[in-house]
């Protein structure tokens, strides 16, 4: 094959793939041995999308993967039209509690909820979007970078995942968050 065989093939992974894809994971899927040259190809399918103003971008995720996604200007405005995740309305409520709150012990979570989310937790558990580590009598429960790539963040940071859900979860739970918030020795703010 060609540079503008290769290229196209690069692009076409990207767009089916709906996902950020490593150079290893497009160089076995394409059968394209150098990684340099994959990631040439990338910048220049990266560079036409730029040059022609698209609303859609190539761009360098979570360390060394790279997606095909909506540039966020346009992104808000088209979201209404994604395909989602196969959750329920409440399970999607106790990820937006668990993504603010992260790391939150499964104990409050269960405060803010009540003892259906022990489900939800499960699940999403399953599904790769949220971890539970060992924590006292309870565990901790946060975000995975299966959620951040999911939900098109650049990297499983809390910060930046707390302030893109702050006001969605504070507008429904506002009095139950200041009251979790303001016990002492809580820790569910991320440092």
């Amino acid at each position: 094959m060609g540079l503008i065989e290769d290229k196209a093939l690069v692009e076409a992974a990207l767009f089916v793939s709906g996902r950020p894809l490593s150079l290893k994971e497009l160089s076995k899927a394409l059968g394209i041995r150098s990684l340099d040259y994959l990631e040439k190809l990338i910048e220049l399918i990266a560079a036409e999308y730029e040059e022609r103003k698209s609303a859609v971008e190539v761009v360098r995720v979570l360390g060394d993967k790279y997606v095909m996604q909506v540039k966020a200007e346009y992104s808000q405005r088209v979201v209404h039209l994604m395909p989602q995740p196969e959750l329920r309305t409440g399970e999607l409520k106790t990820l937006a509690l668990i993504a603010y709150l992260q790391p939150i012990e499964q104990s409050k979570i269960v405060k803010l909820r009540g003892s259906h989310v022990y489900e939800h937790i499960k699940k999403l558990r399953e599904m790769g979007l949220v971890y539970a580590e060992p924590y006292e009598r309870t565990v901790l429960l946060g975000t995975t970078p299966k959620f951040a790539e999911l939900y098109g963040f650049p990297e499983n940071d809390p910060a930046i995942i707390k302030e893109a859900f702050g006001k969605v979860v504070h507008a429904e739970y506002r009095d139950l968050i200041a009251k979790l918030e303001g016990e002492p020795g809580d820790q569910t703010e991320a440092e």
